[in-house]
């Protein structure tokens, strides 16, 4: 008889016991005794306790018991008992459940399932009291947390706390687990912690000689925020570094279902260590960010030459979700020069030199208003060159002045716009001393008055990079200081300010027939600066006795003083411009096979623009500069003084160069001319392959996009024409290609000053050595292969919604055991040629795959080869063994990067998987990871 409610009599001698009313359904089979609803008293219990049976239900009303056989079910508010066999005693307020023999199979079925708050708990056997709350079991299977806990005998108390007898406790969901801890006793204290008496560790049910007296394992029941606990670290060593290490292991805090903290440490046998702190957060809806923070000391350990070292880092990132008018970002990352090569956790770090750093908050007023404010860092770990400027910006959206408000129609006038822009930067460098190489981006050699590290010329400067971590060379000739705290108020004190504004005004569009669109425009724009510049050219006999050994300064150099009057200057441009573009159209059809046509889009455009020669004396924004004693002729359109106006020779050559910054050079001269633009897009139309496609055609891109741009400047002196540049991209079968370039039009002469000659205002055509010569080209091709079951997302009902969001994020730190194979390669090649100076080529091929060999087995493999150095690039092995509730990795970097002086490594990992894992058919990749500290 099932849904029967019942409620248990207080006292037997106030109860009227009614007689048997036993009945048998020849139908069902199934004997039932129903309990009279004549029941007056109250019982003890808070609720009432239904119960159900399949096979039969028999009550026996004398002795007050029940029972129930066949996929028995009884229920008491959040306590549920199902089992094959389960007999209820309402006299004593107690229920017992046990399994019973299959006849066939002669094994036990129907097992006892015992669910308290939602909480499973498997038996052999189980007696529970209804009144007290307390329960005794044989044989109990529960989980708790990621955990197994099987026990001979439980006592369960009112509290919810469990006392088990000869138990055992494992991740592994195996009736006979893979490994377990093995204790005389363990309590479970509600749903906190679990205490576990002496205990050891049992490997395929061998006992293993490891173990403590007590252990304490604290957990929490699955929620949102996930479940705290123990990480364990990874093991390995450093054969040229820090020797061996564990590494990476911690606690795990979920604070909140919004917050989650990571603590880890690792230790090195030769005394070096380290500590870290990851956070992650997010609001659903708001925002999401994580935050991580890292500090190691190091030494080499060695007794005669130790050296050490202490490293830091600094990671944030801010991810707001658009809503309202106000967002926050930030992207920081900050970190001791020598952090990233040493202790990288990644490749793409490993081999970086830039970090970089920005805070952002931005907020919207109305339609109209819009204002940012930034903090942004740069640092190259190389140069030791550090950037920190504060920005912010203010500007009002174009808006139509003329237009009136209740207008229904546009007047002419009603299509002009205006608007404003006005930013900012504050910031502050530690190359305070102005570089005096003639490889930087000024255009010419400047004077150095201060040494701020090394006053000796004669150690070597700096024209590779990756020296810079040699001792012997002059860091002060790149002009770089130590950036902290004590050379803080010197790096103030050279801080720069810096505001542009800009009035652009759109006037109103002017149709051409039907297809030509012509656009007329003006800008207004300008600076605000802190401080002007004086500069005076050295002569040759000025430099010799501090730079007799510097070559290149013996050529001269230019001096810069700073000006700082307290107040501020100001330069300010205008310009006007007229655009016209249109768009063409051309169709080939075909009337045989799949392909039905091919369109060809022509996009041309061209624009006009003149803009004064804010050079002129009387603006006062420029100086003309001498910035070499190259004695030479005059050529026409050459930058002169007024001075030497009308004389053959010069002492040498000269700039324009802005009185507010030094690398600002000739950009204010006067401009008039035309640029001009072709952009193009092909594509093909095919048939359906079956007459049963739902499409009859089907679309493909063939070129996405072929643009040619350049422009011509008819007032320029010389150059008149730029260079030209042209660009592709195409997806063509899900490779992914792109194509870039420049190409220089002017010819290039032999001066004997430089390597790549002096370019003169000489068209290549007019000489009859072609249309341009090929400055830049850059190419790159990509292709991903994988099964389509790799693209789809990863769920499971078990995760929580932040476990699988973290998952799927970050699907490649995972092997994907559900993929059996993928497979990406890339080949990107770069080429940057100027004059006669030889190509610097980058050529490189990279690669990455991965397989399943077995349901158990996975091999990854990535590398590549670089065609310029021919050799192999960085390269990976890692094989991963799923081990059920286990799993084994061997990670190999047989070859690494000689360039950096990094020496190849291996590591080997066997750890436990958390039971979520094992659902979504997952194991945690080991990234690369720096093994040589020293």
């Amino acid at each position: 008889m099932g849904g029967k409610p019942f409620k248990p009599k207080a006292s037997k001698a106030n109860t009227v016991i009614p007689k048997d009313t036993a009945s048998l359904d020849s139908t069902k089979k199934s004997l039932t005794k129903s309990l009279p609803d004549s029941l007056k008293k109250e019982s003890d219990l808070s609720t009432t306790v239904i119960y159900s049976a399949k096979d039969s239900t028999i009550m026996d009303t004398e002795n007050q018991v029940v029972y129930l056989y066949g996929e028995a079910k009884v229920t008491y508010g959040d306590v549920s008992l199902e089992a094959n066999f389960i007999q209820l005693d309402w006299a004593k307020n107690v229920v017992f459940a046990q399994g019973t023999k299959d006849s066939t199979t002669n094994k036990i079925v129907g097992k006892p399932i015992f669910k308290q708050g939602g909480e499973p708990y498997d038996a052999e056997e189980i007696r529970y009291n209804f009144k007290s709350r307390k329960a005794f079991i044989k044989g109990l299977i529960t989980t708790q947390g990621d955990g197994l806990i099987q026990g001979e005998k439980v006592k369960k108390d009112n509290e919810d706390n469990l006392y088990i007898r000869n138990a055992i406790y494992t991740t592994c969901n195996l009736e006979h687990p893979h490994f377990n801890i093995r204790a005389t006793k363990i309590k479970v204290v509600g749903k906190r912690e679990i205490v576990a008496g002496p205990f050891h560790f049992e490997l395929n049910e061998i006992p293993l000689p490891i173990g403590l007296p007590f252990g304490f394992f604290p957990y929490k029941p699955p929620q949102e925020s996930g479940t705290s606990g123990i990480i364990m670290p990874t093991y390995g060593e450093e054969p040229q570094g820090r020797g061996f290490f564990l590494r990476d292991g911690g606690y795990y805090f979920a604070l909140s279902p919004n917050i989650g903290l990571r603590l880890t440490g690792e230790i090195y046998s030769k005394g070096s260590f380290g500590i870290a702190a990851n956070s992650q957060y997010i609001k659903r809806y708001r925002y999401s960010g994580t935050f991580n923070l890292n500090f190691r000391k190091s030494n080499n350990g060695s007794e005669f030459d130790r050296q050490s070292r202490s490293d830091y880092g600094i990671q944030w990132s801010h991810s707001p979700q658009s809503r309202g008018n106000s967002s926050f970002s930030a992207s920081v990352n900050l970190q001791s020069n020598s952090n990233s090569q040493y202790n990288s956790v990644n490749t793409s770090s490993y081999i970086s030199t830039a970090l970089n750093s920005s805070v952002q908050y931005s907020r919207n007023f109305g339609q109209t208003v819009r204002t940012s404010l930034s903090l942004q860092a740069d640092q190259n770990t190389v140069t030791k060159a550090v950037n920190v400027n504060t920005n912010y910006t203010f500007g009002l959206n174009q808006f139509q002045p003329f237009k009136k408000k209740n207008a229904v129609t546009d007047r002419f006038i009603d299509q002009f716009r205006m608007g404003l822009d006005v930013s900012g930067t504050y910031g502050i460098t530690n190359q305070v001393a102005l570089t005096n190489r003639s490889y930087n981006n000024f255009g010419y050699t400047v004077y150095r008055t201060i040494d701020t590290l090394d006053l000796d010329p004669t150690k070597p400067v700096i024209i590779d990079p990756r020296t810079a971590a040699n001792s012997a060379t002059n860091l002060a000739r790149d002009g770089v200081i130590p950036f902290n705290l004590s050379t803080l108020p010197e790096l103030l004190k050279n801080a720069q300010f810096k505001a542009q504004y800009s009035i652009p005004i759109s006037l109103p569009n002017i149709k051409i027939g039907k297809y030509i669109n012509l656009t007329p425009g003006f800008n207004f724009s300008g600076n605000i600066y802190q401080q002007k510049y004086r500069y005076e050219f050295k002569k040759e006999n000025d430099l010799a006795g501090r730079y007799s050994k510097d070559t290149i300064a013996q050529k001269g150099a230019v001096a810069i003083d700073t000006l700082r009057g307290g107040a501020f200057y100001a330069d300010y441009t205008y310009a006007f411009s007229m655009s016209m573009n249109t768009r063409l159209y051309g169709t080939i059809n075909f009337k045989k096979g799949r392909l039905q046509g091919i369109r060809h889009t022509l996009s041309p455009s061209i624009s006009v623009n003149y803009t004064p020669d804010f050079t002129d004396p009387k603006y006062g924004f420029y100086q003309t500069v001498q910035i070499n004693n190259r004695v030479h002729k005059y050529q026409k359109g050459e930058t002169i003084p007024s001075s030497l106006a009308g004389q053959e020779t010069l002492p040498g050559d000269f700039l324009n160069i802005s009185n507010f910054n030094p690398s600002q050079t000739n950009r204010g001269s006067q401009s008039g001319g035309i640029s001009f633009g072709i952009q193009n897009t092909l594509e093909a139309k095919l048939r359906a392959k079956s007459d049963t496609a739902q499409k009859e055609s089907e679309k493909m891109m063939l070129i996405d996009n072929f643009s040619l741009t350049g422009n011509y400047n008819f007032f320029a002196t010389q150059y008149k024409l730029s260079n030209l540049n042209f660009g592709a991209n195409s997806r063509v079968r899900k490779f992914d290609i792109n194509l870039g370039g420049s190409l220089d039009p002017y010819k290039y002469v032999n001066d004997g000053y430089s390597i790549s000659g002096r370019r003169i205002d000489t068209l290549l055509i007019s000489v009859g050595e072609g249309f341009a010569k090929l400055a830049s080209l850059n190419f790159s091709v990509s292709k991903s292969f994988k099964p389509a079951v790799a693209d789809k997302k990863k769920q499971n009902s078990n995760g929580t919604e932040g476990q699988m969001n973290q998952i799927n994020r970050n699907i490649n730190d995972y092997v994907d055991w559900s993929v059996p194979w993928s497979f990406q390669f890339g080949f990107n090649y770069n080429m940057n040629k100027t004059g006669f100076a030889p190509a610097t080529i980058v050529s490189a091929l990279t690669f990455k795959g991965d397989v399943k060999l077995t349901e158990k087995w996975n091999f990854t493999l990535s590398s590549g080869y670089d065609f310029v150095n021919k050799g192999i690039s960085l390269t990976n092995i890692s094989i991963h063994r799923d081990l059920h509730c286990w799993e084994a990795n061997f990670d190999w970097t047989p070859i690494a990067s000689p360039y950096y002086g990094r020496s190849s490594t291996y590591n080997f990992t066997i750890r436990v998987k958390s039971a979520l894992l094992q659902e979504l058919k997952l194991s945690r990749r080991n990234t690369f990871y720096d093994r040589g500290g020293f």
